[in-house]
């Protein structure tokens, strides 16, 4: 909420001075290039590139001093104490960890009762039989009765 007092004439001679500036030093660092170019040639590579890293290091500390972003020449990424915290994360909040993944069912109580309670079942019908309900009067064993089948216990 800066209230500016300049007229947006001296606003536009402003930003050509501004623009003009940075084409000069556009220019001067691409001389610089082919000059480093030209002398290289005995030079390692890890010092050329520890040179044109300086050099794009300080265009971006000129750029941001441009929009009116105050950089620290030791630490560009050390917070300033006047911003304001960032929120926690969602994430963060629910401080949930390393956590397996589980299936659909697993995660609806409801659905993994049932299902449990349908495998249990499944479980018991193969141990019991079925209990039948006999239609009228008794009409005897429907597979007969079997002469060599015994189902007791011999006493000793």
């Amino acid at each position: 909420a800066v209230v500016s007092t300049q007229s947006t004439g001296e606003k536009e001679i402003e930003h050509l001075l501004n623009v003009k500036q940075a084409s000069q030093e556009e220019e001067k660092e691409t001389d610089r290039k082919r000059k480093m170019s030209s002398e290289n040639s005995g030079e390692e590579k890890d010092d050329i590139y520890l040179k044109q890293l300086k050099i794009s290091e300080d265009k971006k500390r000129k750029k941001k001093k441009k929009k009116g972003i105050e950089v620290l020449a030791e630490d560009p990424t050390l917070m300033e104490d006047d911003e304001e915290k960032r929120g926690i994360t969602f994430k963060i909040m629910k401080n949930k960890g390393l956590m397996p993944h589980r299936k659909k069912e697993q995660r609806n109580p409801r659905v993994k009762h049932r299902k449990k309670f349908d495998k249990a079942l499944k479980k018991r019908r193969s141990q019991v039989p079925d209990i039948r309900d006999h239609e009228g009067t008794y009409g005897g064993e429907k597979g007969g009765i079997k002469s060599n089948l015994t189902k007791g216990i011999k006493l000793k």
